[in-house]
């Protein structure tokens, strides 16, 4: 199964990499498989990953290899642990996302796909690493599909990793379009607020 997932991995890394929502060791994913936990390795690069930068772990206790997997394993076990409908994990560094992060406490999409899939984006606060964090993103999960820690990055999650992925183009794409609708504000065009919101 270990090789399997590293062509999941590889595959979504590489377009992550290629839209610029990951760039050197940054981000990582996860799958769970009933009681094991895949996991990127710490300091993977996702563009271009490797068979041994996927680790197999726990998803109910730490593991002794906990030591080599992503600095974000905390935070995947605790999504897990939360939130038993959820199989797949994905983690960011996308621009847009972050660079709102340090404006918003919560994205509301204005585009049509973005906010009848995502409705709402929660930013949350905790250091990266950190139980904090963990619990505070695995409780935003709860309730949403996709949460930004402000400064930090997006984490989606889904039943299978391909719609994780596309929640977190979804989540970088809203960033987007919110910073060029405040740009066109700022140069004085009128806003016409669409009739979906």
């Amino acid at each position: 199964m270990k090789e399997e997932v590293y062509k999941v991995f590889r595959k979504y890394g590489r377009l992550l990499a290629i839209h610029g929502y990951v760039a050197g060791h940054g981000g990582n994913l996860s799958l769970r498989s009933g009681n094991r936990m895949f996991i990127t390795r710490h300091g993977a690069h996702l563009e271009d990953l490797k068979p041994q930068d996927v680790i197999e772990t726990r998803v109910d206790k730490p593991s002794s290899l906990d030591t080599i997997a992503s600095s974000e394993i905390l935070l995947h076990r605790a999504i897990y642990m939360e939130s038993a409908q959820y199989l797949a994990c994905i983690h960011t560094h996308s621009p847009y996302a972050i660079a709102t992060s340090f404006f918003y406490d919560e994205l509301k999409p204005i585009d049509a796909e973005a906010s009848y899939v995502l409705k709402r984006i929660p930013v949350v606060e905790g250091e990266a690493g950190s139980q904090r964090m963990a619990e505070a993103v695995a409780k935003a999960l709860k309730e949403s599909h996709s949460v930004i820690v402000r400064g930090h990055g997006v984490f989606t999650a889904a039943q299978v990793i391909d719609v994780a992925y596309r929640y977190a183009c979804l989540v970088e794409r809203s960033a987007q379009l919110l910073y060029l609708v405040d740009v066109l504000k700022k140069l004085g065009y009128t806003f016409i607020t669409p009739t979906h919101l």
